[in-house]
């Protein structure tokens, strides 16, 4: 008889809740799918399902008071969790919202379908969705595909030809679910699935490291990196801004910034040496970083790793003081959001660190060596798609918990989605300028 696995064992792996990306058909975000990882969730299904549930219990107990739905809007949220905890009192906290409960029925030897009937039965009458995600055709659980609000089907075990044909079956299916193919590795499976006619698509291949093209840029990024010098070497105002006038695009972003309507300001400012008075030498050499990433015309790769740079920069930024993190909020966004550069540049990331000069503790991080930043940065690389295990051994050099990192993933999640809607309105950039602006508005009635 294999032997239970400990409920104390449970809470501490399946407490690290993991996320992934979802592209949709128009190749950018339409959500994320959060789970125990895929290994772990592997291993799990042929347990019992008294221990199959205190897994899905634990992951619930982390996501439910957190508002993950809230954070959505008009994207997906998926939770992976088993077939048998369907009836956990907490998926009530789902209801009516943009979630689906994405059901992996394993291979257990316990499944009935009579019991399925009931639990899904139970779903629909508390207001959640439901989902299948499937690593082949289930012909034992047809009637219940069919009322799937989405069905998720793993690619690695299929050939194109199976996967165009499963496509094929469940669109034609009366209920006509939505179809995520997951688990894809390279552009050349993206790009099969997307003609296969799939609607979202998650895996490794949105921000892996393949020979890509670089993203297109109207932004002079060496010029970015001349003046992110300067700030660091405490170059004089009048300086920076020269140094900023040969750049025409650059100056014109930046003046729209700061006199775009959400800034505020009650008199229009004209000169670059003002602007870098109002936001400071710490904020502007913050807000210039993010230019870096101001591309023109991106597809799904750059879209993707803009929000995963904000994402794992304000998680990063958020971690400064708790723990064994030092209170260094503005190396440690800086770390975070130049940690995805080497990918979007396509250079090799000691060629991108040679560009730019960078406080020591952040390029020492950004390099690899050990100490609290680069602890920081492997968390925030940990939460995105690592194994439970992984992430929380990263959580224990940061000092943390796992309610603690969830509770910030969720926050930094939500906090670049809405930088990245201003973005779409105004330049992106103008979001965390107003943000900066209102916190140094904040700092300084405080002072009062």
């Amino acid at each position: 008889m294999q032997k239970e696995v400990s409920a104390a064992t449970v809470q501490r792996m399946s407490s690290f809740v993991c996320r992934e990306v979802v592209l949709d058909r128009g190749e950018r975000i339409g959500g994320y799918e959060f789970s125990l990882g895929r290994k772990l969730q592997s291993r799990i299904l042929e347990k019992s399902a008294l221990t199959r549930r205190g897994y899905d219990d634990a992951i619930l107990h982390n996501l439910a008071p957190l508002g993950v739905s809230s954070l959505s809007g008009d994207r997906l949220t998926s939770i992976r969790l088993s077939a048998a905890s369907l009836k956990n009192p907490l998926l009530q906290t789902f209801s009516h919202l943009n979630t689906v409960i994405m059901i992996t029925p394993g291979t257990v030897t316990d499944f009935n379908l009579a019991r399925m009937r009931a639990d899904l039965k139970h779903l629909g009458e508390i207001g959640v969705k439901f989902g299948w995600a499937i690593d082949r055709p289930r012909p034992e659980i047809a009637e219940f595909l069919q009322e799937a609000n989405l069905i998720e089907i793993e690619t690695t075990a299929l050939d194109g030809i199976q996967l165009k044909m499963m496509c094929r079956d469940f669109h034609a299916a009366k209920g006509k679910p939505k179809l995520i193919a997951s688990e894809l590795q390279t552009a050349d499976d993206f790009n099969l699935c997307y003609q296969s006619g799939f609607d979202y698509f998650i895996g490794p291949f949105v921000s892996s490291r393949e020979n890509w093209h670089p993203a297109k840029s109207e932004i002079n990024r060496m010029r970015v990196f001349e003046v992110l010098n300067l700030i660091r070497a405490d170059a004089e105002f009048a300086a920076i801004s020269d140094c900023l006038r040969t750049e025409p695009i650059l100056t014109f972003k930046l003046l729209r910034y700061i006199n775009s309507p959400g800034i505020g300001l009650l008199q229009e400012i004209n000169e670059i040496s003002q602007v870098l008075l109002v936001l400071g030498r710490d904020r502007f050499y913050r807000w210039l970083s993010l230019l870096l990433f101001d591309l023109n015309q991106p597809g799904y790769r750059a879209r993707v790793l803009n929000e995963q740079s904000l994402t794992r920069a304000r998680f990063m930024e958020r971690l400064a003081g708790r723990g064994h993190i030092p209170a260094a909020a503005e190396q440690l966004f800086i770390t975070g959001l130049f940690s995805l550069l080497d990918v979007m540049m396509n250079q090799p990331l000691v060629d991108v660190l040679k560009q730019v000069s960078l406080p020591e503790a952040v390029a020492s991080a950004l390099r690899g060596e050990p100490g609290a930043m680069r602890d920081a940065l492997s968390l925030g690389i940990a939460i995105e798609s690592a194994a439970p295990d992984e992430m929380a051994a990263a959580a224990a050099r940061c000092g943390l918990d796992a309610l603690a990192v969830t509770g910030l993933m969720i926050e930094a999640l939500a906090w670049s989605q809405q930088v990245i809607a201003a973005g779409e309105l105004l330049p992106l950039g103008t979001g965390l300028m107003i943000e900066a602006l209102a916190e140094s508005q904040r700092g300084h009635a405080a002072g009062k």
